[in-house]
């Protein structure tokens, strides 16, 4: 590595983002250590170098010497080298300080201007933030690079952009705008105005970023378009080409396949992914098989290095060659969209091609810090796109892991294969008594089943090596890891090839003459329901998806020094120290964990209600779960919430009541088959047309129904919720049939309303029992409160408020709802009453944790 001076820099520059980034010293002092390792490196290699060139002077140099001065051998070995010797120690030394300062002050180079780069290009993207609001009318300029078709709708990326906002003209790098004008091209220079929408952060733990997202492929903000004029109707040909063939190329897929597989093969051939079915893209998420959706290096090595080794085949020179085949790759990387993935796999691809022209070796590090440099000082905010880091983590698994693993240690080297892959040499000894015992055509049978056999093996390898370098990365961006991934992927990849080859070929004649098209286009029907099959009989065996959680920073980048580890043990001292070690590696990325804590997690879902409470002892309680202005917030909020903290079962959920802002999501997750242990609802649920459904579904998915009346009690030892309403023979409308809970853990207590109103409440303090059981426990007030009817003015009375004495209430409630939520007069009751408000339409999640 340390030899490597392009991943040097590259490391340096990836250090610096992420010092301008956190501003944390840990990065600076990595760099420093990192640093400090190259100048040793560095030192080393040029003393070496000079020992070499002191052994070449002593055997070459000094015999002429001698002839010249007619000297014996040895009187000249002696003299040479006493004079070798004082005329070199000098620049010697020189020489080596010269190496260790020359890298070191080019990575420290490095590492300024990453740092640079990042706070740059942070200052330009927040300025826009500071002065637009949401649903501002403002007016922009820029060239439109392309453009997407969605349900009668366009979506436009520009470019090179200048927005006027007031007085002022910002710059900006890239702005999405949704328009309804069709006929507008890639190369088209628009005036655009329109109102500003900004992306939305994150709203809970786990749940989806999309500024993040767009960031970090540098957009902006989102534009819809209210009036557009053209400036400039000049096109940019090829782009305007390559669209009109990658549209007609998506007609051939629906004409001659299912609109289910013509989307997968659009994303897989394209980039297409207006097709794509979502719960298919699930389904290969979770069997482990999504990467095979973007467009990477296989993709590039089929079109690029096929066209090249066509060519050199045909008799072609090699700089026509190689110029053929980056040209060739760099279109169908502009076909497909230019991902990041792509814009990697091309570089590489290009280094590649520079390394034949030269007439050099290539080097796959080299060309992936080649790339990597390139991509993170365009758009240091790349660091945060998912797909930049797996891809640079699959090919690293490949290019260092296997590589590694591939070699024999210095110690029982005769005890291995050398050359052969991981998977060959455990069934070595059976391999061979089978050549022996193998006669005629048996023989080669035997043979072409070898071949099958060990191209299989090489598909687990490749697969395990990939599932090692990003397994870190599954975990923190999807929280959950496919358990029979590897050997998913041993099953599809081998054919993998031959789905894109028949794909792309079966487009390019399909577009000439479609039944011609519809030959090739069959069997890849065939190959793609096949995938699709082996992926659900996957998640159909025991334990087919570990759901871990998201791992913290700190522990990912143990798991990368253990591994690192691992594989320098490997190397040294044999198979048994690697597994060791490479076997704690993984133990600790998948179970070590912070033990639990009690806490209370109100989530944000917009206008609704979505309460986890957590125990110590890791038992997990719900209550309600749904939203009426955020569409599936049980899919896109409550679950990834869940699986990012590794939570695959709730013991208790409550339901107040049957209305969608507080059921939804619940009936999403039961319909997914997340596993809850029992439904807690009032024993007036069952009258309610909209809970009868809930609780039928419940059933069906082997949720025990609790129904539960004032005075019953349930949850944990430590942890106890207690029934305060409403009555089993209670009259009157959901919301006022609500279920409210109080919660004692230790010396913390809550109280959880549901939607219940000013009346209910009224009678709650009239009977009395809530102020006797605070007297009976000596609680003065309660620790939290839960904001009844998401803090509306007709709930939350001065009396109930006073009789509770909340240190802390929390609204549940949406952003710009339109119920008015919350009260003005409702929060300043709860104001009155002593307590600090706080709402999840303002902070997103809110996390409660007593006092130690």
């Amino acid at each position: 590595m340390t030899n490597r001076m392009i991943c040097c820099l590259a490391l340096s520059l990836l250090l610096g983002i992420l010092f301008g980034k956190e501003q944390n010293l840990l990065f600076a002092a990595g760099f420093l250590a990192f640093a400090a390792a190259l100048g040793l490196a560095a030192g080393r290699d040029r003393k070496k170098a000079w020992e070499r060139s002191r052994l070449f002077a002593e055997n070459t140099g000094c015999y002429g010497e001698a002839g010249c001065r007619g000297l014996k051998d040895t009187d000249c070995r002696k003299e040479a080298a006493g004079y070798q010797d004082s005329l070199s120690a000098v620049s010697r030394k020189w020489s080596i300080r010269a190496a260790i300062l020359f890298r070191s002050l080019c990575c420290l180079l490095a590492f300024c201007a990453g740092s640079f780069q990042f706070q740059t290009q942070q200052q330009v993207r927040n300025r826009l933030e500071t002065v637009l609001e949401e649903g501002a009318q403002i007016t922009l300029w820029g060239e439109v690079k392309k453009r997407e078709e969605k349900e009668e709708q366009c979506i436009y990326y520009l470019t090179d952009t200048r927005v006027l906002a007031g007085e002022s003209i910002y710059p900006s790098c890239g702005i999405l705008v949704y328009s309804s004008n069709l006929h507008i091209r890639p190369g088209n220079i628009l005036r655009v105005t329109g109102s500003y929408a900004p992306f939305q952060i994150s709203r809970n733990e786990g749940n989806f970023d999309e500024k993040q997202y767009y960031q970090s492929k540098k957009i902006e903000f989102r534009l819809y378009a209210e009036e557009e004029t053209l400036i400039s109707a000049r096109e940019r040909k090829m782009s305007v080409f390559l669209e009109n063939l990658r549209q007609k190329f998506r007609r051939v897929y629906l004409q001659c396949m299912s609109e289910k597989d013509a989307g997968l093969l659009a994303d897989m051939t394209l980039g297409d992914k207006s097709l794509l079915d979502r719960e298919v893209k699930d389904l290969y998420q979770r069997a482990g098989i999504s990467h095979i959706l973007a467009i990477s290096g296989l993709h590039v090595s089929l079109f690029g290095m096929g066209v090249f080794r066509l060519l050199r085949r045909l008799g072609c020179p090699g700089k026509l060659s190689s110029l053929a085949a980056v040209t060739i790759a760099v279109g169908f990387g502009q076909l497909s969209g230019l991902e990041i993935s792509t814009v990697r796999a091309l570089l590489m691809f290009a280094v590649q091609m520079a390394a034949y022209l030269l007439g050099r070796s290539y080097d796959t590090l080299t060309a992936l810090g080649f790339s990597a440099g390139i991509q993170m000082w365009e758009n240091p905010f790349v660091l945060e796109y998912a797909g930049f880091l797996f891809s640079y983590g699959a090919v690293l698994g490949v290019a260092v892991i296997a590589a590694v693993l591939k070699e024999p240690a210095s110690k029982d080297a005769d005890q291995r294969c050398s050359g052969t892959s991981f998977f060959r040499r455990i069934f070595k000894k059976q391999r061979d008594r089978k050549e022996k015992a193998a006669q005629g055509a048996q023989e080669e049978y035997n043979s072409a089943w070898k071949k099958w056999l060990e191209r299989f093996g090489d598909s687990l390898f490749i697969s395990g090596c990939i599932q090692l370098a990003t397994l870190p990365l599954s975990l923190y961006f999807y929280y959950e890891i496919p358990c029979y991934g590897i050997l998913v992927n041993g099953c599809i990849l081998p054919f993998l090839g031959l789905l894109l080859s028949l794909g792309a070929l079966g487009a390019c004649v399909g577009s000439i003459f479609l039944p011609a098209g519809k030959t090739f286009l069959y069997p890849v029907g065939w190959m793609l329901a096949n995938n699709e099959w082996i992926c659900r009989k996957s998640l159909e065996l025991p334990g087919a998806v570990w759901t871990a959680g998201r791992p913290e920073l700190a522990l990912i980048a143990c798991y990368y020094v253990s591994l690192a580890a691992a594989l320098y043990l490997y190397r040294l001292k044999g198979q048994r120290r690697f597994l060791a070690v490479l076997g704690a590696a993984v133990f600790m990325i998948l179970v070590l964990r912070k033990p639990p804590q009690f806490e209370i997690d109100v989530l944000d879902v917009g206008q609704g209600d979505g309460i986890l409470i957590q125990t110590e002892t890791g038992e997990h309680f719900f209550v309600d779960g749904g939203s009426s202005d955020v569409p599936k917030a049980g899919t896109y909020r409550i679950l990834p919430f869940l699986k990012s903290r590794g939570i695959t079962s709730i013991q208790g959920w409550a339901v107040s009541h049957a209305d969608q802002d507080h059921i939804s999501g619940l009936k999403e997750l039961l319909e997914a088959g997340y596993s809850v242990e029992a439904l807690i609802v009032a024993e007036g649920m069952v009258r309610d047309e909209a809970g009868a459904e809930l609780l039928k579904l419940a059933e069906r998915r082997g949720c025990r129904i609790l129904f539960v009346s004032p005075g019953m009690q349930f949850g944990s030892e430590e942890a106890v919720f207690t029934v305060w309403h409403p009555q089993a023979e209670c009259a009157g409308d959901r919301n006022g049939n609500s279920l409210a809970l109080s919660l004692e853990y230790r010396n913390f207590t809550g109280f959880f309303t549901g939607d219940i109103g000013a009346e209910q409440e009224r009678q709650l303090v009239e009977e009395g029992k809530i102020k006797e059981w605070m007297e009976q426990k000596g609680i003065r007030g309660i620790t939290y409160y839960k904001a009844a009817h998401h803090g509306s003015d007709g709930s939350n009375s001065q009396e109930f408020l006073e009789l509770l004495s909340p240190e802390l209430t929390v609204i549940s409630c949406g952003e710009g709802n339109s119920y008015g939520h919350p009260g003005k007069e409702a929060v300043e009751r709860m104001r009155e009453a002593g307590s600090r408000v706080v709402s999840t339409m303002e902070r997103g999640q809110i996390l409660i944790q007593p006092l130690p």
